[in-house]
């Protein structure tokens, strides 16, 4: 049987993927993003000692509009340059294996309870940072599997997507899975005109202290793993704070740890900081027996 060996929230800001030396002069704290060390470092060693051999990555820049997707190929390589921001991450090589067996079951799983998944096997669907980001800093052999986010589900159709995961893990004959929500909290950008003024990953500019108030209870509700209260806070985040994603990276991650049930205390793995507006924040989370 396969199992979830570990989950996590992980930020995957642009700026991780600059040489060290650049992103401390641009990070406006003297100092390197914590998101990359320790952070990345620390969830490497989670990781290592947990035996994980495939990671799940639960993509917010992938949008879908009318059904799940699962991206289901054997294997995925090439060179990625982000439409976005390509000063930033230009030409990164990517050539990892995929997890299709992991994928065909969570698309058979979707489909057993009507939740609109596709299991999409082509390597030419394309990827994006959240995804590469991850596994430039995470991957050492594991086999990777993303997907996307509908924009248009609802939090409990986000649970319910994460739940049968879970069960298609379950169903595996063996595997060792770690379960990564690649995307921020918060995600309001400053305007152009002064956005260049927030190229710092202290907390303070953040970009209201409201968002950032309601990024410090979510992250306190993860730490004593009250992920009920979270739940009970998501319909104001979403609408005011609008969170990466919608926050689907983070329910579907809960569904697969059990929902509003789940009493998973929450490890964070590097500080909170902003990243021109958006609060950013590594935070792992052990399944419970």
């Amino acid at each position: 049987m396969g199992e979830i060996a570990l989950a996590a929230v992980v930020a995957h800001q642009p700026m991780i993927m600059l040489p060290e030396k650049l992103r401390v002069s641009l990070g406006g704290t003297g100092a390197d993003t914590t998101l990359v060390e320790p952070g990345f470092r620390r969830l490497r060693e989670r990781l290592a000692e947990l035996k994980v051999d495939t990671l799940v990555i639960i993509d917010t820049h992938w949008f879908t509009t009318t059904e799940h997707v699962i991206a289901g190929a054997d294997h995925f390589r090439g060179q990625y340059t982000s439409e976005e921001m390509p000063r930033t991450i230009c030409d990164v090589p990517y050539d990892y294996p995929g997890a299709p067996e992991l994928a065909a079951a969570w698309h058979r799983v979707g489909k057993q309870r009507d939740l609109h998944t596709i299991n999409v096997t082509v390597e030419s669907l394309p990827v994006h940072y959240p995804t590469i980001n991850l596994v430039h800093h995470l991957r050492t052999s594991e086999r990777v599997l993303s997907c996307g986010v509908v924009q248009t589900a609802s939090a409990d159709e986000y649970l319910a997507y994460g739940d049968a995961l879970r069960q298609a893990i379950e169903e595996m004959d063996s595997g060792r899975i770690a379960i990564l929500g690649s995307g921020g909290m918060s995600h309001t950008f400053w305007p152009l005109s002064e956005i260049r003024e927030h190229f710092s990953y202290k907390p303070a500019h953040v970009i209201s202290n409201e968002a950032r108030d309601i990024d410090a209870r979510i992250l306190a509700h993860w730490l004593r793993g009250e992920h009920a209260r979270v739940l009970e806070l998501y319909p104001e985040y979403r609408e005011r704070y609008h969170p990466e994603g919608r926050f689907a990276h983070y329910l579907i991650t809960l569904g697969a740890l059990g929902g509003p049930t789940c009493r998973a205390p929450g490890e964070q793995l590097s500080n909170y900081e902003n990243a021109v507006g958006t609060g950013q924040v590594h935070v792992a989370f052990q399944p419970q027996a």
